[in-house]
C-alpha cells in the first residue's frame, strides 16, 4: 500500500511538473546560443537554408526565438490569402513577452501591394518590426543575421573613426579611384606629407615606385579639379571671361589705334589746307 501511494504521489507530481512548463514562459529557459523554432515550423521549406546557426524545435508561442527578449513570427502571403485572421491570433498570442517583435513575410504572390500596405499597418499597430523577403533562401539569411548578432553593439557596422595621421592620409588617398592602401604608402614615404603630395607635379608622382599613367593622372585630376560641379562651372566661366577680356583689350587697342592714324591725317590734310592758302 506504501509502495501504490508513493507511485501514486510521484505521478501526480510528473504530472504538475509537465502542466506548469507553459509555452508562453518556455523562452526563458532555452540555451541563449541556439535559434529556437517553433513545433508548428515542420516541414517549413526554408529551414533547410539554416546552416549557419545552430537551431533545434522548442515547444513555444513564437515560430522563432533568438534570445528571451527576442522573437519572431513568419507569415507566407499565400497562406495569409487562405487564412486571413492567422495572423491576428499569433499576434494576440504574443502579448507582451518579447522587446524586439518581427513579422517575417514571404512575398510569394504576384498582386501584394493591397495585403502588404495592410501587414504594415497591422506591424505598426502592434509594435512588430516588418521584413520581408522573395525567396526561402533571403529568408533563412535573415533568420541567421538576427540570430547571430543578438546581443551585439552596432560598432560591428558604423564607420571606424581613424586617429593616426598616416591612416586618415590613406582613407583620404584610398577614396581616389583604382589607389590602394599599398600606393598610398608607399607615396607618403616617397613625399613625407600631403602637402608635398597634393604639390606634386606629373613627373614627380611617375617616378613613385607602384603608381602607373593611370594611377598618376587620377591623383592629379583629385589634387586640382574642383570639389563640387559648381566650382568647375565657375572655374570655366572665369577662363571664359579671361580669354574674353584679352579679346576685347586688343580690340580696344586696335581702335584707339586706328582713331589715333585718323586724328593724325586730319591733321596732314588742316596743315596742307592752310599752305595753299597762303
Amino acid at each position: 500500500a506504501t509502495t501504490t501511494t508513493d507511485a501514486t504521489n510521484a505521478a501526480t507530481a510528473t504530472t504538475t511538473t509537465t502542466t506548469t512548463i507553459n509555452p508562453r514562459d518556455y523562452h526563458s529557459t532555452l540555451q541563449p546560443h541556439i535559434l529556437h523554432i517553433s513545433t508548428r515550423q515542420r516541414g517549413n521549406p526554408l529551414l533547410s537554408h539554416i546552416r549557419n546557426v545552430p537551431h533545434q524545435y522548442s515547444p513555444m508561442t513564437p515560430d522563432y526565438i533568438f534570445s528571451p527578449t527576442r522573437c519572431a513570427l513568419f507569415l507566407s502571403l499565400r497562406y495569409h490569402n487562405l487564412h486571413p485572421n492567422y495572423i491576428h491570433r499569433r499576434i494576440a498570442e504574443l502579448k507582451s513577452d518579447f522587446e524586439l517583435r518581427v513579422l517575417l513575410c514571404l512575398v510569394d504572390v504576384e498582386d501584394n501591394s493591397s495585403v502588404l500596405l495592410f501587414l504594415n499597418d497591422l506591424c505598426v499597430q502592434n509594435n512588430l518590426t516588418f521584413i520581408l523577403s522573395w525567396s526561402e533562401e533571403e529568408a533563412a539569411r535573415y533568420l541567421e543575421t538576427l540570430k547571430q548578432f543578438d546581443g551585439k553593439d552596432a560598432s560591428a557596422i558604423q564607420k571606424r573613426e581613424h586617429t593616426n595621421y598616416i591612416d586618415q592620409v590613406t582613407h583620404v588617398l584610398g577614396s581616389v579611384r583604382s589607389v590602394n592602401k599599398t600606393d598610398a604608402v608607399q607615396l607618403m614615404s616617397q613625399f613625407g606629407t600631403f602637402r608635398n603630395l597634393a604639390g606634386a607635379d606629373i613627373e614627380e608622382l611617375s617616378v613613385c615606385p607602384g603608381v602607373g599613367v593611370k594611377k598618376v593622372k587620377r591623383l592629379l585630376e583629385a589634387f586640382r579639379a574642383p570639389f563640387s560641379k559648381e566650382g568647375r562651372k565657375k572655374r570655366r566661366m572665369l577662363a571664359d571671361q579671361e580669354k574674353t577680356g584679352d579679346g576685347g583689350g586688343k580690340g580696344d587697342n586696335g581702335a584707339l589705334g586706328l582713331n589715333n592714324a585718323d586724328d593724325e591725317k586730319g591733321k596732314e590734310k588742316n596743315d596742307v589746307q592752310t599752305e595753299m592758302k597762303v
